[in-house]
Formats: C-alpha cells, structure tokens, sequence
C-alpha cells in the first residue's frame, strides 16, 4: 500500500507547540530536526507528509522522552479546537450520534484511520481499524482519540447527563499509568488488546443529551460535509471505505461503488490509481480487517463471519481469508 497519498492535517499543530512547550521543547525546534519547519505547517489547509509525522512523533518518543504525545494533545484539546466538527459533537441529539459523526468524518483529521461502529444487546462497540501506521503515530492517533473521547464524556456528565463510555481497548501496554488515570477516571481501560476501541452504554447513548441545540448541530455538520468534499487530503478511497462500511453483507462490485460515488467505473479505477491502489486492493484491505474484526472481537462462527461480509458460498471466503493471513480462518479463530 503506497505511503504517498497520506498526508497528516496540521490544524491542531500551534496547539501541539503549547502541549510540547509545557514539557520545555520547542515544536519549531522538533520540527527543523526532520527536515520541516513551523511556519510552513502552520499555514491554512497545510499538511505534513506521513513519514515526516512518522518522524516526529519516533523522535518525541525514542530522543524527547515524551512518553505519551498522543494523550498530553487529545487532553488539551477542547471542542473548540475542532472548530465546525467540534460544535456538530457538542451539539449531538445523542452520543451515539456523536460517535456517528466521529465515523464519518475521521479521514479528514487521521488518513488511514476508520471506525466500525456496531451495536450489542446492551451496548455500542466502535472498533477503530488501521492498516497503515507505524506503531508509535498508530498509539498516537488512538491516545488522541480516546483521550479526546474522555473530555467529551466529562463535558456531557457536566451538563446533567449521564456516562455514556464504559471501557476502552487498546492493542498496545500503557506507558504512563499516572496520565492514564487523570485522563480516563471512571472509565475502564484494557490494554493489550487484539483491537482498539471504544464501548458505549447502549441505553444511555441513545438517550437524547440535555443541552444540544439542533440548529447548531444541523448547521454545523453542513458545513462539516462542505469541508469534507473539498478537503485537499481527503483519498478517494477513504470515501470508498465510507461507501464499504454502509454496504449491508453485500460484497460491493466496482460498478456498484461507481454508482454510490455517482462516477463511471473507468473514472473510478483512474482515480484510485493515481492515488496508488485499486478496487480489489481496497475491498481486501477493508474486508481482511473486518474478517478479524468478526471472528476476533465478536467471536462469530467462520459461517457467520462469510455471510456477514457477504459470501454466498464459505468454500470463497476461506480462499480469501488464506490469501490474507496465510492460514484458514479456523486456525486463525
């Protein structure tokens, strides 16, 4: 999978410099260090290429000795920070809405990040999917998030509501057991875990939260939408796994992704290979994670997991599962 089209958004980059300067380091400093500078990323619409965040952040882990970057920026950032996105969250009809919304629109802040959210008897569980991070900007986008969830989960108890998050999992061991504590009080947190993700309380999720306004919130996610189809960094396929996780337990075809993307098949595969992939590289990709996700997490049969992602026949999706892990999805299990 090609590492030229992410690119990182450096919306947040000032606020990074006030996290990094309270620890005595200099983010104009850490960033000469790889190559880049300060006033190039702070610029409107600007981005860093990912291996250059790649550095970074192995640079303030391995030589800073910043033990968590990823938790220090996501406790430090406030809604408003988010600007239209944060104002849609805290404006939310429910939580489960905001998580919705954090599915939607989690391409334009972390490329290369999805969120599978499904709902149990008696709760919600969002399961977050990264194939391409190296494992030290992959614990940092996932310490942003969850970290950014707590503060979340703090302002709608402030506002008279009740918890919504009850655990969250990660596949990494903790690092600073104190910062854990501060960030996520109240909320149970599992570590070396197969996959990251949050679980929401079903019955309080979907509960309508006290102080939304519904016209802010439908103002903000237009405005949201119109940032989302403009936005420079935002892959096509990223919208294509959009179109994926929507599918109900159908195996997509490239004339049916052409027609939900509203193009012709010839001007999709052109475009998914100027970005570097395909068709069938990104429905393997999708589909080799979520075959994990279902025999892993939520522990289907290999019979369920084929007809959920939509084979007819299993004999086909153990083929592909072979493909993908080098081994049958019964051994797998």
């Amino acid at each position: 999978m090609s590492r030229q089209i992410y690119n990182v958004p450096t919306f947040y980059i000032m606020q990074f410099s006030n996290v990094l300067a309270a620890h005595g380091l200099s983010l104009s400093d850490c960033l000469h260090a790889i190559g880049t500078d300060i006033q190039t990323l702070s610029a409107p619409n600007a981005v860093i290429p990912a291996n250059k965040f790649d550095a970074l952040i192995s640079d303030l882990v391995s030589d800073k000795g910043i033990v968590s970057p990823g938790l220090l920026l996501g406790n430090a950032l406030k809604p408003i920070h988010h600007g239209s996105f944060g104002l849609a969250i805290m404006n939310s009809p429910t939580g489960l809405d905001s998580l919705l919304l954090v599915q939607r629109f989690i391409t334009l802040f972390v490329p290369g990040i999805t969120l599978k959210v499904s709902e149990e008897s008696q709760s919600i569980v969002a399961t977050l999917l990264d194939e391409y991070w190296t494992p030290e900007s992959h614990r940092f986008f996932v310490d942003v998030l969850t970290s950014a969830f707590a503060n979340l989960q703090r302002s709608i108890i402030e506002a008279g509501n009740n918890p919504i998050i009850t655990a969250f999992s990660f596949d990494y061991s903790p690092c600073d057991n104190a910062l854990i504590e501060n960030i996520f009080a109240d909320i149970t947190c599992r570590f070396s875990q197969p996959m990251c993700g949050v679980v929401l309380n079903k019955e309080n999720a979907t509960s309508l939260l006290k102080g939304g306004d519904p016209v802010s919130y439908e103002y903000a996610l237009a405005i949201c939408e119109k940032e989302r189809e403009r936005a420079p960094h935002e892959a096509l396929k990223n919208k294509l796994r959009f179109i994926f996780e929507q599918s109900d337990k159908t195996l997509l075809s490239l004339s049916d992704a052409a027609y939900a993307l509203n193009m012709s098949k010839r001007t999709l595969h052109r475009r998914l290979l100027k970005e570097g992939t395909n068709f069938k590289n990104e429905r393997d990709a999708f589909l080799k994670l979520r075959a994990y996700e279902l025999l892993h997490v939520k522990q289907l049969s290999v019979q369920q997991t084929a007809e959920e992602l939509g084979y007819a026949d299993p004999s086909n999706f153990r083929r592909a599962f072979v493909s993908w892990y080098n081994e049958p999805p019964s051994k797998y299990k």
